[in-house]
């Protein structure tokens, strides 16, 4: 005999049996109860949630031979058909497969039939929002008055793709995600119904990844047991899962409130040595500073954590003030985005860390921070002693001077000038972001140099459309027009250096000449 999933041995058998919707449950059996049934149903929701099984046993509870019944009995020959999903009163349609306009005229002519056993026909129309334009309009005649021996269940992940006449059209039933606490439960249950050990960490672990979907917990869990056989401990999840265990997170933690750097960069090639990839580290890290972010305003009912790991948690937010909290999460959630353009992952979450670390210095070094070494300039100019400065005003000199003031003006309002790009243009800000104000060429305009092997987002960004959404930044952030051109580094002419002028505007102080 063939092997059967969990998740399919362990599919809701009848109302009771389902798991985190009891407002839905709770609606359909009054329906039967009171005669109230009606002639569509939408059921929404993410994946995993009970939808196709809430149907199969709406189908079930209606052409029970004791029924219609909100309690079918399962034993009967109506029943048993449907559960093994041989009933020819039960259709199921996958509209991803079947999604076009000859399917449904189709559909149409068969509705008109009768039952041949049982009282209802039940068309289970599965994904429904695949169903093309030509589709809907042809099903809505039939949706709106079909014949009274038919009830439809239309399912659905993605709600807003379904026309607005095919949902005044349906009772709309919504199924949320299932809470964790139900999750663990459910899957407890299942163990034990198996045979298999799971400790309350592992529990946790796999509720907490299926993010609300059960079908996900319960097919993780039938991994679990392929993969550690009947005693599933915490370390085989993680494992199988790829993701950082909580003391690695903590310690993670730990570096950045320390500022130790070498710590950090060692726990990077840890986390990599194992075999995690740096998206999975950064995701990590972000839900990790979320718990902490959840602690410090007091929401941990929110987290659904382990006693001993959320009191752990609660220690460590001690170190940390909630504006860098949320300027850590800040700091990943960027990396997260720029690795999925980036080719090395690793540098992009190395550089990130490093950056949060060099706001506050370095431990045990000695060296100030870029801050101070800011502030230590500005008070050196502004306190040197004031001579009389001898001008020169040569045309050249005189441009070469603005020229100087004002790649130091774009520099230092750099990331300005990409946040606004960002919300213009995405595939701009990505292309930008690779790029390096470097000076204002012969023609008058910026150049944004591109190092070798990143042609492509320098091709990218001369596509017209993103570099007028550059200059449109460029504009509003310096309120002067600016055009741009794009070359690559050695194709650059070489920096001829900040002037004193430059680096007084970058530092808002004066020139002072002996």
């Amino acid at each position: 005999m063939s092997y059967t999933s969990l998740y399919r041995k362990w599919r809701s058998k009848n109302f009771d049996e389902i798991v985190g919707q009891a407002p839905i449950v709770q609606t359909l059996k009054n329906a039967i109860q009171n005669n109230r049934l009606a002639h569509a149903y939408l059921f929404s929701g993410p994946r995993g949630t009970g939808k196709t099984s809430m149907a199969r046993i709406l189908a079930k509870a209606l052409n029970c031979e004791n029924g219609p019944t909100p309690n079918p009995c399962g034993t009967c020959q109506n029943c048993e058909r449907v559960t093994a999903g041989q009933s020819v009163n039960v259709i199921e349609i996958d509209a991803a497969s079947n999604r076009g306009i000859d399917e449904i005229r189709e559909l149409r002519e068969r509705v008109r039939y009768a039952p041949v056993e049982g009282r209802y026909k039940v068309y289970i129309i599965d994904e429904v929002h695949m169903l093309t334009p030509e589709a809907f309009n042809a099903l809505l005649k039939t949706l709106e008055e079909p014949p009274e021996h038919t009830i439809f269940v239309l399912a659905t992940t993605e709600l807003q793709k379904v026309p607005l006449t095919i949902l005044s059209r349906c009772q709309r039933l919504d199924f949320g995600r299932i809470k964790m606490k139900e999750v663990e439960g459910h899957l407890r249950k299942v163990g034990e119904g198996e045979g298999v050990e799971i400790d309350d960490k592992a529990l946790n672990l796999i509720a907490r990844s299926s993010d609300g979907c059960m079908r996900d917990a319960i097919s993780l869990l039938d991994q679990l047991v392929s993969f550690a056989g009947n005693k599933i401990k915490y370390d085989d999840v993680i494992l199988l899962l790829g993701t950082a265990n909580e003391d690695l997170l903590l310690t993670f933690a730990d570096s950045l409130s320390t500022n130790n750097i070498p710590k950090v960069l060692e726990l990077i090639e840890c986390s990599l040595g194992e075999g995690r990839s740096s998206l999975q580290v950064t995701r990590d890290l972000i839900g990790h500073f979320r718990c902490l972010l959840h602690i410090k305003v007091g929401s941990t009912d929110a987290l659904e954590l382990t006693a001993d790991y959320l009191e752990r948690l609660k220690n460590q937010a001690s170190q940390f003030e909630l504006s860098k909290i949320k300027e850590i999460i800040k700091a990943l959630s960027r990396a997260e985005l720029d690795m999925k353009w980036h080719p090395h992952g690793r540098l992009v979450l190395e550089v990130a860390l490093l950056e949060l670390l060099d706001e506050r210095g370095v431990v045990g070094g000695g060296l100030p921070t870029s801050r101070e070494a800011k502030q230590e300039t500005r008070n050196e100019v502004r306190n040197a002693p004031e001579v009389c400065p001898i001008p020169d005003l040569s045309p050249v000199a005189t441009a070469q001077v603005i020229n100087d003031s004002l790649i130091a003006k774009i520099k230092s309002n750099w990331p300005q000038i990409l946040d606004a790009v960002k919300k213009k243009s995405i595939f701009g800000y990505v292309s930008l972001h690779e790029g390096e104000p470097t000076k204002i060429n012969e023609k008058g305009k910026l150049e944004v140099a591109f190092k070798r092997g990143y042609s492509f987002h320098k091709e990218r960004l001369e596509e017209l459309a993103n570099k007028k959404v550059v200059e449109q930044a460029l504009e509003e952030v310096l309120a002067e027009k600016l055009l741009i051109d794009c070359v690559i580094f050695d194709e650059a002419s070489k920096p001829a250096g900040l002037s004193a002028h430059s680096v007084a505007e970058f530092f808002g102080g004066k020139v002072l000449t002996p």
